[in-house]
């Protein structure tokens, strides 16, 4: 699988599945708050380098990505809660035909199936644990961490004994409290693409980038310089810290040039060392460094599968 690992193209693979460790008898998760970054930073340090068992997920949340997700995102979670992922397709499917129908409608407004959902989202009670939504009035940085096993007492012992001295606090989640703390964290992404359609005509255009920063990198958390900030509507953060690739989010002021910030962004993560994007590769967007070109070259030698990959060449035999 080496060889088709990272692929961005259509390449040709025989399909198969590998076991790869013992499936965990019990889970548990912990929920971190904190409003210093560096905190955060020490734990993540303390867990991978002298934890016997490693977690099994660690997610990171912003309070003002919690906050746009339990309003906007409202709709998606309880749909996933009560009928389970499998039924997003169809989901989207009746969005979409929903969409076509009204568009046909002359006073009805656009994304009207995103403003019907937000509308009947209203008329459910609040969704999230009381404990979460403490923590968001405590904190500003919100990490949910997932352990297995023997992981679990050696998690629960660390924290304890780490947040007498430090600042911060942890709760350890009960079932109900650890799948919505975790699915919470799974439909922030759709949260931000809802709020920019809802205020499309009072905002700019939206940035989404998703960025990996060095190992050892204690500043992980994103500081933009004035000039920079002054052009931004709101930021939306969330990521995977144990990896330390964050989804930076970006819903811009009105008249802003997306294109030129989105490069003055680009040069900030250059200065930090961070690699871009992250998680979702080139595609067509971003020029591909010459290892990853080579790479790509290696594995289709006639451009045959995806011309133009990475702002390369789209003629054949790579001329």
């Amino acid at each position: 699988m080496y060889g088709a690992s990272g692929s961005s193209g259509k390449v040709v693979v025989f399909a198969l599945r590998l076991d790869t460790y013992p499936k965990a008898k019990k889970n548990k998760v912990f929920y971190l708050g904190t409003n210093n970054p560096d905190v955060f930073w020490q734990i993540r340090r303390d867990i991978l380098s002298k934890f016997d068992n490693l977690p099994t997920l660690g997610d990171y949340l912003h309070r003002d990505c919690y906050d746009a997700a339990k309003k906007y995102s409202k709709d998606n979670f309880i749909v996933i809660e009560k009928l389970g992922t499998n039924f997003l397709p169809t989901l989207f499917e009746l969005k979409r035909n929903v969409d076509i129908i009204a568009s046909k409608v002359k006073f009805l407004p656009d994304k009207f199936s995103d403003r019907l959902m937000q509308f009947l989202s209203l008329f459910f009670p609040n969704h999230l644990p009381k404990k979460m939504d403490q923590f968001r009035n405590r904190f500003e940085h919100h990490w949910i961490v997932e352990m297995s096993d023997e992981g679990i007492d050696e998690a629960r012992e660390y924290f304890d004994e780490f947040f007498k001295d430090n600042e911060g606090d942890f709760f350890e989640c009960n079932k109900k409290e650890g799948r919505k703390a975790s699915l919470h964290r799974f439909v922030s992404a759709s949260a931000i693409g809802r709020y920019y359609n809802l205020k499309n005509k009072q905002v700019g255009e939206m940035i989404s980038l998703d960025v990996a920063f060095p190992r050892n990198e204690k500043k992980w958390f994103e500081e933009l310089p004035k000039e920079i900030d002054e052009q931004i509507h709101v930021k939306f953060y969330y990521g995977h810290l144990f990896c330390h690739v964050q989804h930076q989010n970006y819903i811009l002021k009105k008249g802003v040039n997306a294109k030129s910030l989105k490069k003055q962004l680009l040069e900030t993560y250059k200065k930090r060392g961070a690699e871009y994007p992250a998680e979702h590769n080139v595609g067509h967007e971003y020029k591909a460094k010459a290892s990853l070109l080579n790479f790509y070259r290696s594995l289709d030698p006639t451009n045959t599968f995806n011309p133009g990959i990475g702002m390369s060449s789209k003629l054949k035999n790579w001329k």
